[in-house]
């Protein structure tokens, strides 16, 4: 199994977990959550750590130390001490603790034994917790999808399918539901447990969300896997011509430009960073520094700011009888779509608008 698939697909039986004790929780079943709240308690708080790993498992392909689980450890040392508390109860204690605490059967619960206390301290400190985790859950995700696109973008002129993009965009909105998801927590599910039709608002809100990150997950096939294989041989090729990194900078400037201009390379599909860094007798680090660096783009921007370029002088010229299909191959683009898109972001409108624009003029 994919690596990456294998911890989102632990992060979907956290999941089914949550929705498992929700069940028993809004049922009413006392004694049986009585039994299940501790595993509740962790799931709740693994959840968004797990969903932090696969995005790890997507984008780097080190092998996980024991260290690295560390973001799942205040989940285990809580749930270990639910386990604990719990167990220093006897059966009528830990019923009518819960039945108090959860459901509001009871009347206040005068609270006599270390355990009954330790409890209460341990659910106040959980709800803190699933708080706390949202922001550097969010954060450090989202830091480690930006590096991998970044590197995408330094290698591949085309980054269709390849980018963790959807993922990256999933992870903002994910962050805006697991706020809301924090708020129904501190609000309490006793607040709903009240008006079972208000159930509906965060059942449609978690199950849409679930779907949708589901789906992402399901459709992302490029991972940090792929990438080091496509760019194995690449990696050798700089370490044995790393001497090269010290050229003057102006012989580089020279030799691309007579590469993308003169020889039109750019019109080549599936072009990779790697390909250029060949013809002009460069390794890839030292020409995708100079490109990031000297001239403030990634890779593909670069390229594809030439290929919409040349796909403009052939739209306007008065002999062209070329289709814009035809038009985004000759410019070197593997497909319609990424035509499109590149066109859009370059120019800032659609070919289409941008052909009536000059047609005014």
């Amino acid at each position: 199994m994919d690596p990456a698939k294998k911890f989102f697909t632990y992060f979907l039986l956290a999941c089914t977990l949550l929705y498992f004790s929700h069940a028993v929780y809004f049922h009413r079943y006392v004694y049986y959550y009585s039994l299940i709240e501790s595993f509740y308690t962790f799931c709740s708080l693994a959840v968004y750590p797990l969903y932090y790993l696969y995005i790890c498992k997507l984008t780097s392909i080190e092998q996980f130390s024991l260290k690295s689980y560390w973001v799942l450890l205040p989940a285990v040392i809580i749930g270990v001490l639910s386990l604990i508390f719990y167990g220093m109860m006897n059966e009528t204690e830990r019923i009518n603790f819960v039945a108090h605490h959860f459901f509001q059967i009871t009347d206040k619960l005068n609270l006599f034994s270390f355990a009954e206390r330790a409890q209460e301290l341990r659910i106040g400190v959980t709800k803190g917790l699933f708080i706390l985790q949202l922001l550097p859950v969010t954060y450090y995700g989202y830091q480690k999808l930006s590096r991998f696109n970044r590197a995408v973008s330094n290698y591949y002129a085309d980054t269709e399918n390849r980018t963790m993009a959807p993922v990256q965009k999933l992870l903002l909105i994910f962050m805006l539901f697991a706020i809301f998801s924090g708020t129904a927590n501190l609000l309490g599910r006793e607040f709903f447990i009240q008006e079972s039709w208000l159930l509906v608002i965060p059942s449609l809100i978690f199950g849409s969300m679930l779907f949708l990150v589901s789906y992402i997950a399901y459709t992302q096939h490029f991972t940090a896997t792929d990438f080091c294989k496509e760019t194995d041989n690449v990696c050798k090729e700089v370490t044995e011509t790393e001497t090269l990194g010290n050229q003057d900078t102006t012989i580089l400037s020279r030799r691309l430009k007579q590469l993308i201009e003169e020889e039109q390379i750019f019109r080549q599909k599936d072009l990779h960073i790697s390909d250029v860094a060949f013809h002009v007798g460069s390794n890839r680090t030292y020409v995708s520094n100079y490109i990031n660096q000297e001239l403030g783009l990634s890779f593909s921007d670069y390229i594809n700011r030439y290929r919409i370029g040349y796909a403009q002088t052939m739209m306007v010229d008065s002999a062209s009888t070329f289709s814009m299909l035809e038009i985004s191959e000759q410019s070197g683009f593997s497909n319609e779509v990424s035509f499109y898109r590149n066109f859009k972001k370059i120019t800032g409108t659609t070919p289409s608008r941008w052909l009536r624009q000059q047609a005014l003029r």
